[in-house]
């Protein structure tokens, strides 16, 4: 199936965002002291916050942790620097000012989830509040007023760049800066490969039966090694050993959480069979359990009687029968079909088999033929595409200047806090 669309993705990025943003930076019992800045401590709570903020805002996974907590405790004592010396400067600010500032980033906020009830949900999920939060980011828009107002006292601000250096830059970096990559939203009908009612029942019967030993006192194992089609667990009489419950498939993942110690699971439908489980122990999240699964067979007739029922529905969405009414009728992809097949909109560069095939073929609106997966015969139809396009300079002249205007700004912000560092107490602890 296709990977997290954009959508997901910027939700979970938002609740990781709100969660660092609404996290006291009070020490614990536990915290220690890496840095001293003047009179203020440096704590190793707020770099691992840092750390993680970094990581989650650049999306880098290269970077080794080594080298990313050096810039985070670098960017503490930066910030502890500033502070101290708006402090003998005597710059304030008012609080109006700072209330209109954290209410322009609490709407920055708000608007990377998808509603305000999915905003208000991950507060409450958190047991915080949007006072609470308020009053976080408060602190926060605080020092980097104080900051910005020192550095604009300094004449640090006053940097001109040119129109030449804006299209230069431009022209020079093209081709990785300028390309905005294509994305498809998607709709699916499943067609799940099925084996004839007459198999399916004589599987499922098999099954009670051997539930049927086990109940009137059959030993779990010797029934494993007879009767079960797992060829990774039947030599050992079913056993798994201790798994990770996250990390089983999720039908068995249901069930074990479900039984007690020492219980007996009914048979129950996998995607490939019926299992029978046995659950012997449990610490956490770790898990030992038996199991004996009962293969169902599937053949080439089960897979030419799935392509032709899919090639039928297709027909009738040819037809004009809305699209989103037949995946609620025929899906056996249950979760999207309660959405009339609704997948989500994808980058096309980060689609899956078979999908990224399919619709590099497609256009807005078009329905594939049945194409084959692990799950069965999807009907793919392509609700919007956007191509890959590269964008004008007209379009990015205004981001570029503010790039190389943060650019110059950083070279001269270091060669400042250097200077105001040789006034001010600092230590770095071992």
């Amino acid at each position: 199936m296709p990977a997290c669309p954009p959508a997901c993705l910027r939700q979970v990025k938002a609740l990781l965002l709100l969660l660092i943003l609404a996290t006291p930076l009070l020490p614990s019992s536990a915290d220690r002291i890496i840095a001293v800045v003047g009179s203020k401590p440096i704590l190793e709570s707020e770099i691992q916050q840092l750390t993680v903020y970094f990581r989650l805002m650049t999306n880098d996974t290269i970077t080794s942790d080594s080298a990313v907590r050096a810039e985070a405790l670098r960017r503490l004592i930066d910030e502890a620097l500033l502070a101290e010396q708006a402090q003998r400067e005597s710059i304030e600010i008012s609080r109006d000012e700072l209330l209109a500032a954290v209410d322009d980033q609490l709407k920055t906020l708000k608007d990377r989830f998808d509603s305000e009830e999915d905003f208000k949900s991950a507060l409450l999920a958190e047991g915080l509040t949007e006072k609470g939060l308020k009053d976080r980011i408060l602190e926060e828009v605080r020092r980097n007023e104080l900051s910005r107002r020192l550095l604009e006292k300094a004449g640090l601000t006053q940097i001109y760049i040119s129109p030449t250096e804006v299209e230069r830059f431009y022209n020079e970096h093209r081709d990785s800066i300028a390309r905005v990559p294509g994305k498809v939203e998607l709709a699916h009908i499943l067609i799940a490969i099925k084996p004839t009612d007459s198999v399916e029942n004589a599987i499922r019967a098999r099954a009670w039966e051997v539930l049927d030993l086990l109940s009137r006192g059959g030993d779990f194992a010797t029934l494993a090694r007879s009767f079960s089609e797992d060829p990774r667990t039947r030599d050992r009489g079913g056993d798994w050993g201790w798994q990770a419950l996250n990390e089983l498939p999720p039908e068995l993942q249901l069930v074990l959480s479900q039984l007690t110690n020492g219980k007996l699971s009914p048979p129950f439908r996998g995607r490939t069979g019926y299992w029978i489980l046995k659950k012997e122990n449990q610490h956490q999240d770790q898990v030992r359990f038996r199991s004996i699964f009962f293969q169902v067979p599937l053949t080439r007739a089960d897979t030419v009687r799935a392509r032709s029922r899919a090639l039928t529905i297709r027909k009738r969405a040819l037809a004009g029968v809305p699209f989103d009414s037949l995946a609620k009728n025929y899906s056996d992809d249950q979760e999207t079909g309660k959405q009339g097949g609704y997948l989500g909109e994808f980058y096309i560069e980060g689609l899956m088999p078979p999908f990224n095939q399919v619709v590099k073929n497609l256009n807005t609106g078009d329905i594939s033929e049945p194409i084959l997966s692990e799950h069965g015969f999807h009907i793919i139809k392509v609700i919007n595409i956007q191509p890959e396009r590269v964008l004008t300079f007209t379009e990015m002249q205004d981001a570029i200047r503010n790039y190389l205007f943060q650019q110059e700004f950083s070279k001269r912000l270091r060669n400042y806090l250097d200077r105001v560092q040789r006034d001010v107490f600092v230590e770095i602890k071992n």
